[in-house]
């Protein structure tokens, strides 16, 4: 159940991310053009690990979610965040409207686009919940998990122009930040697979099951069920991580966050 202040967080959230385009809508859109390039001009194999009609909405969900919109999530929006730090209630709202507001952008039309190529192959019926499971609710607990680099390791939004200019406060300005850019392509595959592979190698190592054995529906249903609960477990636990770690670190992240000049 979703709270009315987290409801509320979410709305203003979708708010910023309409009147302020370029930190997220923009990066989505970027990420979701170069996935259809690379996918219908260039040899599959050479980019992605499903190469079948199944694999367009695991890599589109894939790329925008990993893209630093779902890390870094306090800099961009550092008025709210500032007003929020002393209240830690106020801040696991603002923490939860960051990972939805991201969500409802991705996961909906992830997940619409994998049903529909469910009925135009004749895909089973698992075939459709795996892929579904995949785009629209493993990536709420893999996002919860990756936010956490940026809430302790949080950048300004710079221009490029600008960090040239202060390229002689090379490892602040440069490399903390290339660092912090590229790394949630490594951190939230990583995050997604311990969710996914979890439950399978728990299940078939419990069952004495064999890897080249086929799931039955029982098997498949005990599964899924086990990945929902852990992703839930890591939405809760990540969040509730995140806000203890503020908690007793607002100082120096108020500190961080009113000098745009650290880069």
């Amino acid at each position: 159940m979703i709270s009315p202040g987290t409801l509320a967080a979410v709305r203003t959230e979708l708010g910023r991310i309409r009147t302020n385009p370029t930190d997220t809508l923009l990066m989505l859109a970027f990420n979701s053009a170069m996935v259809l390039v690379l996918w219908f001009a260039l040899p599959r194999t050479w980019f992605f690990t499903f190469t079948g009609p199944e694999g367009l909405p695991y890599a589109l969900a894939g790329w925008m979610y990993a893209d630093v919109c779902a890390t870094n999530v306090l800099a961009p929006d550092r008025e709210r965040v500032l007003s929020s730090l002393d209240d830690p209630r106020a801040f696991a709202e603002l923490l939860r409207s960051k990972a939805l507001g991201l969500w409802l952008l991705v996961g909906p039309a992830c997940a619409t686009l994998a049903i529909i190529i469910s009925l135009v192959w004749n895909r089973s019926w698992q075939f459709t919940t795996e892929v579904v499971l995949a785009v629209a609710v493993v990536p709420l607990g893999a996002l919860a998990m990756t936010s956490l680099v940026g809430i302790m390791f949080p950048y300004h939004l710079r221009s490029l122009r600008w960090r040239w200019e202060h390229r002689r406060q090379f490892k602040q300005v440069i490399l903390r930040w290339l660092v912090l850019l590229v790394l949630p392509y490594t951190l939230y595959p990583v995050a997604f697979g311990l969710i996914v592979a979890l439950p399978v190698t728990i299940w078939r190592l419990s069952r004495r099951l064999g890897w080249d054995r086929d799931l039955s529906t029982i098997d498949f249903l005990v599964c899924v069920t086990m990945a929902v609960i852990i992703t839930a477990l890591m939405w809760t636990l990540a969040h509730r991580f995140a806000v203890g770690w503020v908690r007793r670190h607002r100082e120096r992240v108020r500190e961080y966050l009113l000098d745009v000049e650290r880069g």
